[in-house]
């Protein structure tokens, strides 16, 4: 009888190791899969831009993580200024920040009276100067 006995204990044991193995894989594969979303997956905060020039206001809205900016119609945020280059500078959104870069625009890009000489994280509400054209930033969070 005692053969027995040992014989369900050394089954139980078993049970309970291969009940406790599985069940921290479980949550191991649940922390990995909840706290790194796939980058389809991530949520890219809407960019607002406005610029006024003379009495009119150019406002648009962007979702995609790079909006270039310049003069040329093929820009994705075209300013008709004279001062403005072609392609004057790019936004970009990575690690989880929108960023301005200037493209070697002939008369410069400024964050409020900042020359911008490398990419530069922006927050909400930064007015960025594209050579005489003032460009008010406004980023909308989603939650």
């Amino acid at each position: 009888m005692t053969a027995t006995i040992a014989l369900i204990l050394r089954v139980a044991m078993f049970a309970a190791l291969y009940g406790f193995l599985l069940l921290a894989v479980r949550m191991i594969w649940k922390s990995v899969t909840a706290a790194n979303p796939l980058p389809g997956n991530r949520i890219i905060p809407v960019i607002e831009l406005a610029c006024e020039l003379k009495d009119e206001q150019i406002v648009k809205e962007f979702s995609s993580t790079e909006v270039l900016i310049g003069r040329d119609m093929e820009c994705d945020y075209v300013i008709p200024h004279a001062t403005v280059s072609n392609r004057h500078g790019r936004l970009s959104y990575h690690q989880n920040q929108w960023w301005y870069e200037d493209l070697k625009s002939t008369n410069g890009s400024f964050l409020e009276e900042l020359r911008i000489e490398e990419p530069i994280v922006l927050k909400n509400s930064d007015v960025i100067y594209c050579g005489e054209a003032q460009i008010i930033v406004k980023i909308h969070i989603n939650e």
